[in-house]
């Protein structure tokens, strides 16, 4: 699933209609398991919402 074995590499987009559903959880897992089987994974996360400019995000939590 990868330029290694001559495939295009592909986008998976998490999208949801709502703060608080597991959108991160989700990507997280979804990260997690294609690196465990050898493909590359970079994760982006282009907009937060449902936090105030001083709080924490959760950002991290697909790094």
């Amino acid at each position: 699933m990868g330029r290694e074995n001559g495939m295009t590499p592909g986008v998976v987009i998490v999208s949801g209609t709502g703060t608080e559903i597991g959108k991160t959880v989700v990507t997280a897992a979804v990260a997690a398991l294609a690196r465990a089987r050898g493909v590359g994974v970079a994760v982006v996360k282009p907009a937060q919402t449902g936090v105030g400019p001083d709080e924490p995000g959760d950002v991290g939590e697909v790094a």
